[in-house]
């Protein structure tokens, strides 16, 4: 970007500053520190222009270090939040290559316990050895009432 001439007027007097910003900015920017140098010099009546300028150039430095501190401090949370995150991705895709694994030694097992017979979910297990006992009951004519035992049962 090509560089601009800025006229600025500050406590009374003018000046000319060459700048890569934007007029508008320089002329805000100027208007704050006409501001505050005024400001400083109605406080104390003896200060002169110059001790105004020294005292808010310092205020501003206090400011920009204070500012510069605190983003590095900030700067220093995020990159944390940011290795801890990276963390948590690692673990999480360990926990879930461990479920694979433990999916597929299940099934592994559900399908070598009963060779013979479909695969029964180990959540419904013996569910369906109750009701098969009971279908061939029925079918026999060994119909039972709830709480009367069968002849094999004692």
């Amino acid at each position: 970007m090509a560089s601009i001439r800025v006229r600025l007027e500050i406590c009374g007097s003018s000046y000319v500053v060459s700048t890569t910003d934007s007029e508008d900015y320089m002329l805000k920017l100027a208007e704050r520190l006409d501001h505050d140098m005024n400001e400083m010099m109605m406080n104390s009546p003896n200060a002169s222009v110059t001790a105004a300028a020294v005292v808010t150039a310092l205020a501003y430095l206090d400011d920009a270090e204070k500012s510069a501190s605190s983003s590095d401090n900030m700067r220093g949370q995020i990159q944390g939040y940011l290795e801890d995150a990276a963390k948590a991705r690692l673990a999480a895709e360990e926990a879930r290559r461990e479920v694979d694994r433990l999916r597929k030694e299940l099934a592994f097992y559900e399908g070598k316990s009963r060779p013979t017979r479909q695969a029964e979910p180990l959540l419904n297990y013996g569910q369906g050895r109750a009701a098969a006992k009971d279908e061939a009951k029925a079918e026999a004519g060994e119909e039972q009432m709830p709480g009367q035992m069968g002849m094999g049962e004692v």
